[in-house]
C-alpha cells in the first residue's frame, strides 16, 4: 500500500478503533485461477508479544480452503469510512485556487500466513468469541448465545466449516486524513466531515491536530 510518511498511522489505538468499528476484512488469496477476494469478519489479537493473530471462519466449500494450503501467504485488508473531499471545502482555495479533489479514508493491510484448524473445541471458542463481541455491538438485551441452538443443528452447521488463523508478518495503516495541508483547510475538512456525519473520520481527523 503506497503510503507517504505523513499518512502512515501508528497510533495502535487508532488501529484497534478500525478493526473493532469494520471488522468485516477483504482477504485476498492466490488459487487455480488466480487472485481470489472474499470478505470475512474477523478477531485481530494483539499478544503481549507484539504480534498479531487473525481468527475467524469460512464454508468449507470456500476456495480459500479448497485451493490454498497451509502456510500460504495472504493478505486481509480493513477498510474504515471513505470520503470525497472537494477543493470547495478548502478556505485557502479563493485565494490561490491551487487545491484539487482528494479522497479521505483509513485502512489497514495485514500480510501474514495462513492455517485451517477443524476440530471442535476451537471452532466453538471463535464462534463464541464472534458471536460475543457482536451481539453486544448491536445492543441484544439478551445476547443470542451458541447453547440456545438445538445441539444436533449446530453440530451440521460445524462440519460445513473451516476455522482460520493468520499469523501476521508485516502491518501497514494508513490514515490519509489532510494532515499535509495548511491548518486552516484542515479544520474546515473536519468541519464539514462532522457536517456530513462521516463520523469515524472525523473522529481521526480530531486526534491529529
Amino acid at each position: 500500500m503506497y503510503t507517504p510518511e505523513h499518512f502512515k498511522e501508528k497510533n495502535i489505538n487508532e488501529i484497534k478503533k478500525i478493526l473493532n468499528t469494520f471488522p468485516l476484512a477483504t482477504i485476498v488469496t492466490s488459487g487455480n485461477e488466480g487472485f481470489s477476494a472474499n470478505h470475512i469478519p474477523f478477531i485481530c489479537e494483539f499478544n503481549l508479544d507484539g504480534t498479531q493473530t487473525i481468527l475467524g471462519h469460512i464454508a468449507r466449500q470456500n476456495e480459500i480452503f479448497q485451493e490454498t494450503t497451509n502456510g500460504s501467504q495472504v493478505l486481509v485488508v480493513f477498510k474504515a469510512e471513505d470520503s470525497y473531499i472537494s477543493p470547495n471545502w478548502y478556505p485557502t482555495n479563493k485565494t490561490t485556487h491551487e487545491v484539487v479533489p482528494t479522497w479521505n479514508y483509513q485502512a489497514v493491510h495485514f500480510h501474514g500466513k495462513i492455517s485451517f484448524f477443524e476440530d471442535k473445541k476451537s471452532l466453538l471458542s471463535i464462534l463464541g468469541k464472534l458471536t460475543k463481541i457482536h451481539e453486544k455491538k448491536i445492543g441484544e438485551n439478551e445476547p443470542w448465545k451458541i447453547k440456545d441452538a438445538p445441539k444436533d443443528y449446530m453440530g451440521k452447521k460445524l462440519s460445513g466449516i473451516v476455522g482460520v488463523k493468520i499469523d501476521v508478518t508485516r502491518c501497514e495503516a494508513k490514515s490519509k486524513l489532510n494532515q499535509n495541508k495548511e491548518d486552516i483547510d484542515f479544520v474546515s475538512v473536519k468541519k464539514k466531515m462532522l457536517q456530513l456525519k462521516k463520523e469515524i473520520l472525523y473522529s481521526a481527523m480530531n486526534k491529529i491536530k
